[in-house]
């Protein structure tokens, strides 16, 4: 059965405003060796599926500096603090990214979105 690693220690290597990032000591249990994992913490956050009566799909054109391209996705965003759940958050990113005004907004489901290198949860 595969088990947990245990963490010996871990400390921050950058705050990038969006994200930081940190590096954790942790031993095998199977081997007992000590490697290094390098961790990106980021908030949460939200895709919204927002389908308009006619049963068409909102989305969104947006400037990607990864890509280095505009790419067509679902609205969305990350979550902030003062959000109450993640559900008002995708109502927010709905109408600051579209202008368009959700009704009955929930959660259909969350991922991790890369849990081998990082701590976040996204919703949708």
């Amino acid at each position: 059965m595969i088990q947990p690693w245990k963490k010996n220690s871990s400390r921050p290597l950058g705050d990038f405003r969006i994200f930081t990032l940190r590096e954790d000591r942790k031993i095998s249990p199977r081997t007992k060796q000590e490697h290094s994992f390098y961790v990106i913490d980021s908030v949460n956050w939200v895709n919204v599926i927002a389908v308009t009566p006619d049963q068409q799909l909102v989305m969104v054109e947006q400037y990607r500096h990864g890509s280095n391209s505009v790419e067509l996705e679902i609205p969305g965003g990350m979550m902030d603090a003062t959000d109450a759940s993640p559900a008002l958050t995708g109502a927010r990113e709905l109408r600051e990214e579209t202008g368009y005004e959700g009704s009955a907004a929930r959660v259909i489901g969350d991922v991790l979105p890369n849990p081998a290198i990082m701590s976040n949860t996204c919703y949708t």
